[in-house]
């Protein structure tokens, strides 16, 4: 990072959220192994939140100690005749108890207790993950768009296999999708081998054999991940305003020009554009546009601005002026507040009420909750800032649904189409259904991830550890409690796999353990076990360096 500030601001923004999620995952997950053995009759000896030194606690009437330990990177149940946290018999301890001591002891349990304890932690955590987004979905439902194409990237696997704009995905290797989503998840696990997608076009259903290519995205809060693309959009990236002093202007950018690529680099959407151009600030760029099914190229240096990253830092950002990617006026309503106080199409809105903002959809999210109040823009035009004093008014609009709604807007536009989407609704056992699927489907996805980077088409760059997960805690947190929370049952999922790994010292060591002794009649020896578990807790060790590493490597750049 580029400070011992910056890092401590890092630390600030993300450390409480990490261990409020880690800590619920943390307890659901030793509950479940805490429960289990409790219904078997194991005496259970501490139940731990964190490890190393206890910072407090208290013993409960059946003298197991609750505590809250110094370090929050995990926790523990420990069992009656466990020499440790990891649950390895005391053996000395064992040969020294009574029958009835040693009935009460996980060691001296019955094999399909011992086992049922164990693999009620992973168990938990698939269960709180589908919990979670079934109260998500019961509550907020989905929003979510049908699977029609609206843009085909230049050059992309999708437009090289001949996929056209208005044609409807509906299956995806013979598995039926009834949203883009859909889609875009299936292909993203899936660079560089080949898939079937079958389209509806004009009445008429046809198969297309397309290799989705491997791309490096970025998202929001400038997360870099690896996936596979086809180059398919839901809107057509087409300039909607030109800021008339901007470095797009002077280049002889025009609005209702369509955006083909930046730098020899194929657009798909208005989002991959504008972070392009965000990383660049005062760099030369080649923007190429199609105007009249002509194609140019445009080259512009972008203009430097001050904008502010995920964890509230100042940074410089490139910016060229085009709507929507820029905060541009492309649309004014006839007898509208904004056209009552003087905004003009092309004005750049800089601030509202001294707020710093990126997009038009901005000030519109502010303005609907400020209904006859009246609020400052900062805005810029031909070079000239000025302060504006608009007032939002309450006005009936239709929706992206189609629903009329009471809203207050001051009458501003970027100039985008809208997305044509669509709210699905859940009672409560379609959404607990639809919890069941949605873990599912990071299961199956972890296990895809894991096949391409053995298979080389992924790199292993992507396996966070726990700087990445306070990292992108503290990112959920500014979209909101409900975006913790779905990060939390996608995190719950993974520890559960995790855990279900058959490594030596994680849960899954243990029942291939009981799997052998099952199958053996009687238990591996002593020495066996030990040297597993020494291996076990170096394969483990080395997974926590290797994800750490990748951590360090990616806040660096």
């Amino acid at each position: 990072m580029g400070s011992a500030a910056g890092f401590i601001g890092f630390l600030t923004n993300n450390v409480i959220t990490f261990v409020f999620v880690l800590s619920l995952l943390v307890f659901v997950h030793e509950m479940g192994h805490y429960l289990v053995g409790r219904w078997s009759g194991i005496r259970i000896m501490a139940f731990s939140i964190g490890f190393g030194p206890e910072i407090a606690g208290f013993t409960d009437r059946h003298g197991t100690r609750w505590k809250l330990s110094l370090i929050p990177l995990g926790g523990y149940v420990r069992f009656f005749g466990d020499e440790d946290a990891s649950s390895k018999t005391d053996v000395d301890q064992l040969s020294a108890m009574t029958e009835e001591e040693r009935a009460q002891s996980f060691a001296g349990a019955k094999l399909w207790k011992r086992a049922a304890t164990v693999a009620a932690g992973p168990i938990a955590n698939f269960l709180l993950a589908i919990a979670i987004f079934a109260v998500l979905f019961s509550i907020y439902g989905r929003t979510v768009a049908d699977p029609v194409v609206a843009m085909v990237t230049r050059d992309g696997a999708a437009a090289e296999a001949g996929i056209e704009p208005g044609d409807r995905l509906i299956a995806v290797d013979g598995n039926k999708v009834t949203t883009f989503d859909e889609v875009q998840r299936y292909v993203g696990l899936r660079p560089g081998r080949t898939i079937v997608l079958t389209v509806d076009r004009d009445g008429q259903n046809r198969d297309f054999r397309i290799v989705p290519k491997l791309v490096e995205d970025t998202d929001q809060f400038g997360n870099k991940m690896e996936m596979g693309r086809i180059g398919i959009a839901l809107v057509d990236p087409v300039v909607t305003a030109v800021e008339p002093a901007g470095p797009a202007a002077k280049a002889g950018v025009q609005a209702g020009d369509r955006l083909i690529a930046v730098d020899g680099n194929n657009a798909a959407t208005y989002y991959d554009i504008g972070r392009y151009i965000a990383d660049r600030p005062g760099k030369g760029i080649v923007l190429t546009i199609q105007r009249n099914d002509v194609i140019r190229d445009f080259p512009i240096v972008t203009e430097t601005l001050v904008g502010t990253d995920a964890s509230g830092n100042k940074k410089d950002v490139g910016s060229i002026g085009i709507a929507p990617i820029d905060p541009l006026v492309a649309s004014i309503g006839s007898d509208s507040p904004a056209q009552t106080a003087g905004l003009e199409l092309g004005d750049r809105i800089l601030s509202v009420d001294g707020r710093e903002i990126g997009t038009i959809g901005e000030v519109q999210r502010y303005a609907a909750t400020h209904a006859d109040k009246p609020m400052t823009l900062s805005v810029e035009h031909n070079g000239q800032t000025r302060d504006v004093t608009v007032t939002p008014r309450k006005s009936e609009e239709t929706d992206v649904f189609g629903a009329r709604t009471e809203i207050a807007t001051i009458g501003i536009g970027d100039g985008q189409k809208p997305i044509r989407l669509r709210y699905e609704a859940y009672g409560p056992l379609q959404a607990l259904a639809e919890g069941v699927k949605q873990t599912g489907s990071i299961v199956s996805g972890t296990f895809e991830y894991i096949g391409n980077v053995i298979g080389g088409y992924m790199k292993a760059d992507q396996l966070g550890g726990p700087i990445r997960v306070a990292q992108l805690s503290g990112q959920m947190a500014t979209l909101g409690f409900s975006a913790v929370l779905q990060f939390a049952a996608i995190l719950s999922v993974s520890i559960g796999l995790l855990n279900l790994m058959p490594v030596p010292v994680l849960d899954g060591g243990h029942l291939m353990f009981y799997a052998i002794e099952a199958v053996r009649g009687k238990p591996l020896g002593a020495r066996a076990q030990d040297i597993a578990f020494r291996i076990g807790f170096a394969m483990v060790l080395s997974l926590m360096v290797f994800a750490t590493w990748n951590d360090i490597s990616s806040r660096l750049g």
